[in-house]
């Protein structure tokens, strides 16, 4: 079941135009829609937007929890939103308290940009 904290795989657009099956963080469902805003979710952690991202480490005591595969990072400025049916199927979660900071950390770097 499709939840936010949820990390499911789907298929999302990339740079170039193509699309590619990744895992993704559920952000929030859309008001009145059977859409989702999710982040994507990469291998590459030494990209990582330090104080923005996420890193998610093997050693972390949850990993296994996540259903991830790798060491990876959460790209908040990766975000997309999805209609329900293109969320393929949940791999796993992470910590409510990691996805708490991650929706405020979101949250700040909008209202940051308030004129």
């Amino acid at each position: 079941m499709i939840q936010v904290g949820k990390i499911c795989l789907a298929e999302l657009p990339q740079v170039d135009g193509r699309k590619k099956k990744r895992p993704v963080l559920v952000l929030s469902k859309l008001p009145g829609r059977n859409h989702w805003f999710v982040c994507g979710i990469s291998g590459k952690t030494y990209d990582l937007v330090e104080g923005f991202d996420e890193s998610i480490s093997s050693e972390e005591e949850f990993f296994d929890q996540t259903g991830l595969k790798t060491p990876s990072s959460i790209k908040l400025g990766f975000v997309s939103y999805l209609e329900e049916d293109r969320i393929e199927g949940v791999l796993g979660e992470i910590p409510k308290v990691i996805y708490e900071s991650l929706l405020l950390r979101f949250i700040n770097h909008l209202n940051e940009n308030l004129i």
